[in-house]
């Protein structure tokens, strides 16, 4: 029997069927050539470019579902499950990052395009406008994003002097209103659940100071609704952050503002020591207003309002030549001409 493997040799064969003989060979340059024994007759398949280029686009989508997964399974009101929302996910994606990369192979593309490593999945080099979220909910249980890169300035309790907040808003009179009063002016049920993804780099000085690793990965926190907390509680600072709980790879915080009147549930970013900042964020929600859930709709987009990829020279034509074994090719014409 035949069998797929994921990964750089994803749609190929090992293995046999009937009288043919299936085998996977990789290649200097980290592709894979499926080999067919017949009757003592082989036969490669060629990699083109068009097949290399669907597996940059699948590598890229394939690295943002690994890593938003938890999100992904939630954010398609069109999936009646799990999984189909899952599906919907990476299907709506994929077209995304190949329509960009047709459209836009010599430049001005929206997405950032990897060069090829030894695997086909966790490459680094990514970001771009992905569809986090999609449905019918025509507005947001909070009341605007966050993004202050001074946040020391705006908010209570930050954990750096200079670094920024990633977040969302909600307009409260802190140790005034009742927990009741405050869903009741969010239009907020205890079913509603909130969500922010986003691309996000930093850099680890503490292994090797002499030696600093930068990373980059999808991160997520999904804020519910704590049920043990009681409408006729005050929203005092402690209410208020426990107010949700969390299931993140983050390290989701309930800031405070100075002028007692909202607070923000976020992330703060250590970006004087670490360089710790999201290149791009999104935030959606998940709510009941009649009776049914409905989903905000959500892409990635820079926090900063920039509308260029955050990182150039990241073209398709740019880096194309390292999935086709000429890494040195500048300029990589377009499959697709």
């Amino acid at each position: 029997m035949a069998v797929s493997k994921t990964g750089g040799t994803k749609g190929k064969l090992r293995g046999q069927v009937g009288t043919t003989i299936y085998q996977v060979r990789r290649n200097d340059d980290g592709t894979y050539t499926q080999i067919l024994y017949q009757k003592g007759e082989r036969v490669e398949t060629q990699t083109t470019p068009k097949l290399q280029a669907q597996r940059m686009y699948t590598a890229m989508v394939e690295s943002l579902m690994k890593q938003l997964k938890p999100v992904g399974r939630i954010s398609m009101q069109s999936g009646k499950n799990k999984s189909q929302s899952l599906n919907a996910f990476s299907s709506w994606n994929l077209r995304f990052v190949a329509n960009d990369a047709k459209a836009h192979w010599y430049g001005n593309q929206q997405f950032v395009y990897p060069r090829h490593r030894r695997t086909d999945i966790d490459v680094q080099d990514l970001g771009g406008p992905y569809m986090i979220s999609s449905g019918t909910l025509d507005h947001n249980i909070f009341d605007r994003e966050v993004f202050d890169n001074y946040a020391a300035a705006s908010w209570l309790n930050t954990l750096y002097p200079s670094g920024f907040v990633f977040g969302v808003q909600f307009a409260c009179e802190i140790g005034v209103t009742s927990v009741g009063q405050f869903f009741k002016a969010h239009h907020m049920t205890r079913l509603d659940t909130f969500v922010m993804a986003g691309f996000r780099g930093w850099i680890d000085y503490d292994q090797d100071p002499e030696d600093p690793q930068e990373y980059m990965k999808h991160s997520y926190f999904i804020a519910s609704v704590n049920y043990s907390i009681r409408d006729e509680e005050i929203m005092t600072p402690e209410v208020i952050r426990n107010l949700f709980k969390f299931e993140s790879d983050l390290s989701p915080m309930a800031l405070m503002a100075r002028d007692g009147h909202s607070f923000c549930i976020g992330v703060n970013t250590d970006y004087q020591g670490k360089d710790d900042q999201f290149y791009y964020v999104a935030y959606f929600s998940i709510s009941y207003p009649r009776g049914k859930k409905e989903i905000s709709s959500s892409q990635y987009h820079n926090p900063e309002g920039g509308a260029e990829p955050w990182l150039l020279n990241q073209q398709p034509s740019k880096v194309f030549g390292s999935w086709m074994g000429d890494p040195q090719n500048p300029n990589y014409p377009s499959p697709y001409e």
